[in-house]
């Protein structure tokens, strides 16, 4: 005796089922490669981010130790003769510096200071354009510090490529503290800028040579 299977009892994958999982498994591939594609770019401005600020955290170490040279080798140094800060700072293609000169405390976006290696004097200066990051001039040889307007600095050295920078030098008497100790009458500047996220960072720095006078 031959048994036939009815039509309605047999079952298998239809059109419409390969469909439906076809359309799932290409939403669950498309989300899965925007989630990789989200994580890869958070992953690069975070590398990104890092080697800003890494770059901001060198500049404000080594720019406080280049600023010791202020007044270096001169007798009776003084911030008037041997150090000026300068906003609206501009450096030109001709490798010249402008700017005018600040009050004190007043912020400024320019540094150049005096010293005397024995044989003959030298500016040398700190600039920050805005938002490009912070770069050395000089040193180059200088009759004294209001020589800074006529000399030829020669290519900036970079310290950092990106970020805003400004500097306030006060001269105000009073007392420094720095590396554990406090020193009397020393004239100071403090650093400013902001990191990769935005939050403002400073470093402030006694200015070991000139003594401000009272």
């Amino acid at each position: 005796m031959v048994l036939f299977r009815s039509i309605k009892s047999q079952r298998g994958i239809s059109l419409i089922s390969m469909m439906v999982g076809i359309t799932i498994s290409l939403i669950t591939a498309v989300a899965m490669l925007t989630l990789f594609r989200h994580s890869i770019k958070i992953s690069a401005n975070t590398t990104q981010f890092s080697k800003q600020d890494a770059e901001r955290t060198s500049a404000m170490t080594v720019a406080p130790i280049l600023l010791q040279d202020a007044g270096f080798g001169i007798t009776d140094a003084s911030v008037s003769g041997n150090i000026i800060a300068l906003k609206n700072a501009t450096f030109s293609s001709a490798n010249k510096l402008s700017g005018n000169a600040t009050a004190n405390g007043e912020a400024a976006n320019a540094i150049v200071w005096l010293r005397n290696l024995g044989t003959n004097l030298e500016c040398s200066a700190l600039f920050a354009a805005p938002g490009k990051g912070l770069m050395l001039l000089g040193p180059v040889n200088c009759t004294g510090i209001t020589a800074w307007p006529a000399a030829s600095w020669g290519p900036a050295k970079p310290l950092a490529n990106l970020g805003t920078f400004n500097f306030v030098l006060s001269n105000t008497v009073g007392t420094c503290g720095q590396f554990g100790y406090a020193s009397h009458g020393k004239a100071t500047i403090t650093i400013q800028s902001n990191n990769a996220t935005g939050q403002a960072i400073h470093s402030q720095s006694c200015l070991s040579n000139l003594v401000v006078s009272p």
